[in-house]
This record gives C-alpha cells, structure tokens and sequence, in this order.
C-alpha cells in the first residue's frame, strides 16, 4: 500500500539518505564538480538547512511503499519546494505525482494558490507534466543548472 504522510523529526536523517542517493544517480551526471559541491554544502551537509525542519520552517513530506520509503518531498514556509527526490525503482510509478497532490492539498487548505521550485534539467519533463511552468530558461548557479517554475493551485 503505498501512501504519503509528514515525516517526524527522527525520520528526517533517512529521507537526506534517500536525497543523497538519487542526487549522485540521477542529477549528479548533469552537474559539474562545482554544482555537486554545491549541492552538498547546500543540502546535504549543510546544518542549518537540516535545523529548518526542527524548526519548523521547513517540512518533508514521504511517500511510502508499506513501511518503505519511496520518495521524498520538502517544502519551505515560503511555499518553496526545495527537494523532491523519489528512489530510481519507484520511478514512473505515480510516487512523484502523489507527494505534490499532497502537497497541494494541504496548500489548499492553508490558502496558499501558487508554489514555486528550482527544477534540475532531469526533472523539468515531470514539471511540465504535472502542472508548472517555466518562470525563466535555465540558469547556473555555482554549477547547479536549474529552472525557476511556478503552479498555479
């Protein structure tokens, strides 16, 4: 039974492996060396991004396979998605689009009517397919390629 729901604190270190590991497969090949340093500092060993979640500023959203964890979603406060990250064998099984229907649920509800990410050049096709569109072309920042999208909800 696959489901999504808030992930608690303790469970947070799991869903950065989980971001770790579909990062170096899927989005590390299109980056430089600088991008994936980058990346590194800027999520993955980066405390103060890992603090957002104890503070509340930040929330991740998992989708599980029974008691396995598929993929993962975060938001930021500011309706921001910062990591959406789905494991390679729960590829194009509905995973991705399950954790922003949830996602936009919950939105809904708090009134919120747009949310906005930075998608990788892997993931803009999924983008488009569910909803968002391009804000800007693609752009570079130390090494990250990304582009600025936007949904309305």
């Amino acid at each position: 039974m696959k489901f999504v729901r808030k992930m608690s604190i303790s469970e947070i270190p799991q869903g950065f492996a989980l971001i770790q590991n579909v990062f170096y497969e899927f989005i590390a090949p299109d980056y430089s060396s600088e991008g994936i340093e980058t990346f590194e500092n800027q999520f993955l060993k980066n405390t103060e991004f890992q603090q957002k979640f104890h503070d509340g500023k930040e929330e991740m959203y998992g989708a599980f396979d029974n008691d396995e964890l598929a993929g993962i979603l975060s938001i930021s406060n500011h309706n921001t998605v910062s990591c959406v990250f789905v494991r390679k064998e729960y590829h194009r099984q509905g995973i991705g689009t399950m954790l922003f229907n949830e996602i936009i649920n919950i939105l809904k509800i708090r009134n919120v009517t747009e949310i906005k990410l930075n998608a990788s050049p892997y993931a803009v096709p999924f983008y488009h397919a569910i909803g968002f569109q391009d804000m800007k072309k693609e752009q570079e920042y130390k090494g990250i390629r990304y582009t600025p999208m936007k949904r309305k909800i």
